[in-house]
């Protein structure tokens, strides 16, 4: 009799339990919670790591492994701890809802809401944010440096763009064009006119408006914008740079800045600076900022454009792609190989399309990884065959333009695609 009750119990408190759990649907599995991205101080004693839904607002955890003690920073990530174990550095987003509505409002790049960066020194609970910042680098193997690209200033949607005094100029002779022919319109038909013809001959007249000042409008605008991006380069200016002493708190402020990169022991930072676009005069740079000694060379002038740097492993030689030779719409452009050390006058030519050893066809690849060796006696480069200039004869619309497959492809069609 007792285990009978036994087993009358048990189904009971199970089957009201059964009633009690909440059935898995979608609504369920969409607040599910994973774990991010993880990271580990060098000492060991800290771990950061980020919680994320499904869809929303993530959270960045700072952990004390020795007391437990965590801080939680909200949408932060991408984080990275100094290599003295001392700060964690990390991007913090926007709010979910506010980008979400700004992507259904469709609005331009430049006004989408914008990263911020977060700092904390580890074991306090203090975060410094700073809002609007594009990237940021630290130094691999040594701590006390960070460095952060701003972003553009959001623009004012609250103040109008004025309009230039010969525009409005041109508007009010337009006001004064429509006012006199209407007037002269009304005073010819009156009389004459029923009133369905008076709304035709008057709609007319609209259209006729409409299409002087569609012309007007964009004589203007048009030349306005194909001036601002002559005055530019193609990748268009760049922003502010901050180098930052976490140690001291000292500052030094570069700009208009592109790319830039620190060596692995924190001695040097390469920086590329782009057109200032109001200057004309202005050319692109690249630069080689001593850290410890507080002097900026410039190892490159004028170029249209440059990339790959690469450090060596002691941080005294460097090597990066550029091309400065053709025009800025050029259809066939050329890469260069150029390689510094402290101590020379400028960045020297190391390989080219021309160099003997290269195979015919082939020149210096901006797309190859560039690389010295452990010992920085080798510096290993990518090349690639030069394609033909693009034929701008052909009219788009007169090729034809067809998906092939073939069924010892790897892969279908859509996923080629």
């Amino acid at each position: 009799m007792k285990n009978i009750f036994t087993a009358i119990l048990l189904f009971t408190v199970s089957g009201v339990y059964a009633q009690q759990k909440k059935p898995l649907t979608h609504s369920v599995y969409d607040n599910w919670l994973s774990a991010g991205e993880r990271v580990i101080s060098n000492d060991g004693r800290y771990t950061v790591f980020t919680i994320n839904p499904q869809e929303g607002d993530g959270m960045l955890m700072v952990r004390d492994l020795q007391s437990n003690k965590q801080t939680e920073v909200a949408r932060g990530y991408g984080a990275v701890i100094s290599e003295d174990s001392r700060y964690a550095y990390f991007k913090i987003k926007p709010l979910f809802k506010d980008t979400r509505q700004a992507k259904i409002k469709k609005k331009k790049p430049d006004e989408m809401p914008k990263d911020s960066l977060g700092i904390i020194f580890l074991g306090s609970d203090t975060v410094t944010k700073i809002p609007l910042v594009k990237s940021f680098r630290t130094p691999e193997k040594a701590g006390g440096w960070i460095a952060y690209l701003s972003e553009k200033p959001l623009p004012d949607t609250t103040k109008k763009k004025s309009l230039p005094d010969s525009l409005k100029l041109k508007i009010d002779g337009l006001m004064k064009m429509a006012d006199s022919m209407l007037r002269r319109s009304l005073d010819s038909v009156k009389g004459n006119i029923n009133k369905a013809e008076l709304r035709e001959a008057t709609q007319k007249a609209v259209r006729t408006i409409y299409k002087k000042a569609d012309e007007l409008f964009s004589d203007n605008f048009i030349a306005d914008a194909e001036g601002d991006e002559a005055g530019g380069d193609k990748g268009g200016e760049g922003t502010d740079l901050v180098i930052r002493n976490i140690l001291t708190g000292e500052k030094k402020l570069i700009k208009p800045v592109n790319e830039y990169l620190f060596d692995k022991k924190g001695t040097k930072l390469l920086i590329e600076t782009t057109k200032v676009a109001k200057d004309s005069n202005s050319k692109a740079l690249v630069l080689l900022y001593d850290l410890q000694k507080g002097r900026m060379d410039t190892i490159m002038k004028g170029f249209n454009d440059a990339k790959s740097f690469v450090f060596d492993e002691e941080g005294t030689q460097v090597a990066f792609v550029a091309e400065r030779d053709s025009a800025v719409k050029s259809l066939q452009k050329f890469y260069r190989l150029w390689y510094y050390v402290p101590g020379s006058d400028s960045a020297k030519i190391m390989a080219d399309r021309g160099t003997v050893g290269l195979v015919k066809g082939f020149t210096v690849s901006e797309n190859g990884n560039l690389k010295f060796s452990k010992d920085g006696k080798k510096l290993f480069l990518g090349t690639a065959p030069i394609l033909p200039a693009k034929d701008t004869t052909l009219v788009d619309f007169e090729l034809a333009r067809v998906d092939v497959w073939h069924y010892n492809d790897d892969y279908l069609q859509p996923r080629q695609l």
